[in-house]
């Protein structure tokens, strides 16, 4: 297969609007090449090969489609515009070290599309793909769409597996805690959504015999025992 300098400038303007900014500029190189040295290695001619198939006219009509439906369900779709922005603050806020790197690679466009919906503007596909993608998305959509588990006024405990040894000591896993706020702050965790535990939802819970209040996740409080409560 003869590559042509034509070929490898459409692929490059396909790479920019396909968000492959590297192969953009490793096109570009090629290009150049092409036009000092009259050819290519056989190793950069099999590199381009590769990245035409990459950037190819082809993929370019698939997300010009995609795109394009993407700005339609961003305008119709609720459900759709509420899931992505659950992405997109998760991604933006996340501190989680388990996924650090995995998570900073994406907080660009979770930034991008929080700006762009302040401005009033849809934000764009190859952002939000970003989003949808990841690995973590299947894990955080059923905590997304798991409504909370506990409500307003519910008596709760702290899970034993959530202290430290001496607060067990002095029976802080007994202490009776009361919700007093549900979902204060934005999902910034993620876990396996838990049938009984829940996710990671977040509750500010106030605990009364401690004269203190604590946010805590859904999983790391359980309803207050029988036992506990007739102890009250």
């Amino acid at each position: 297969m003869t590559i042509t300098r034509r070929q490898l400038i459409n692929a490059s303007a396909a790479a920019i609007v396909l968000g492959n900014r590297r192969d953009e500029l490793t096109l570009n190189d090629m290009a150049r090449n092409l036009k000092k040295w009259g050819t290519l290695t056989i190793r950069q001619a099999e590199f381009a090969k590769a990245l035409l198939e990459r950037n190819s006219s082809e993929k370019l009509a698939a997300h010009t489609k995609a795109s394009t439906a993407h700005e339609r369900k961003w305008k119709e779709d609720t459900a759709y515009r509420e899931w992505i922005m659950f992405l997109a603050r998760f991604f933006n806020k996340s501190q989680q070290t388990a996924y650090i790197h995995h998570i900073q690679n994406r907080r660009k466009c979770a930034n991008r599309i929080l700006l762009t919906v302040i401005g009033g503007t849809t934000p764009c596909f190859s952002d939000c793909e970003t989003m949808t993608s990841s690995k973590l998305a299947d894990r955080l959509r059923k905590i997304f769409e798991n409504p909370p588990l506990y409500s307003l006024g519910t008596l709760v405990n702290v899970r034993k597996g959530e202290l430290h040894y001496w607060e067990i000591e002095q029976g802080r896993d007994q202490a009776m805690g009361i919700i007093t706020e549900v979902e204060p702050t934005y999902v910034d965790t993620v876990a396996t959504y838990n049938k009984t535990k829940g996710g990671t939802k977040t509750y500010i819970v106030t605990f009364p015999e401690l004269g203190r209040q604590a946010m805590l996740r859904e999983n790391q409080i359980k309803l207050l025992s029988r036992k506990n409560h007739n102890k009250e």
